[in-house]
């Protein structure tokens, strides 16, 4: 298995699975993700196995974390332990910095879809089953409900303010609310 920067060439396999992975409440708009990828906030990283994309995952600079915002495995790969090994991976390209992700919690319309739910749980487990830790706490961001786990097991929502705000800029808190303390 390898990691590289996606290239234009990726766009399509990252784009296709990008829209089937991730619900649209919960997309960027692709095109503000590459920019934000050419200006050096971001970076596009496809997952490969013996030379073939298998995944992908996207991530934002803070000073001293990095946010996982996007990481996804194409279905016929899933549950063979790839996942888990590009994860390892990406840990080791950033020295074991800490980051940290959102994930999608169950609220309005998903507490009454057991299908959701169990998505929900399937993937806070996998992660929790790779390291990460949940930090208490949890978010709001465009009207998804978010709880924030992260591979340090202490973590507070400040120390994430500043990934948020190089993201999105003065207004950030607008965009994202803490909605525990």
């Amino acid at each position: 298995m390898d990691i590289c920067t996606a290239s234009s060439l990726d766009k399509k396999f990252i784009l296709e699975l990008y829209q089937k992975t991730f619900p649209f409440r919960e997309r960027q708009e692709f095109s503000l993700i590459e920019r934000r990828a050419a200006m050096g906030e971001m970076e596009i990283l496809l997952i490969r196995e013996e030379r073939k994309p298998i995944g992908f995952a996207i991530l934002a600079y803070g000073e001293k974390l990095i946010l996982l915002d996007y990481f996804a495995i194409s279905e016929k790969y899933r549950g063979q332990g790839l996942g888990s090994a590009a994860l390892e991976l990406i840990r080791a390209l950033y020295d074991d910095r800490p980051f940290f992700l959102e994930l999608r919690k169950p609220c309005g319309d998903a507490e009454t879809d057991p299908e959701e739910t169990r998505l929900l749980k399937q993937c806070e487990s996998f992660f929790l089953c790779n390291g990460m830790y949940v930090t208490g706490i949890d978010i709001e961001q465009g009207g998804v409900c978010m709880e924030l786990l992260s591979t340090q097991p202490e973590l507070c929502f400040e120390e994430c303010e500043q990934v948020y705000r190089s993201l999105f800029g003065a207004n950030y808190r607008d965009i994202v609310k803490q909605v525990n303390k």
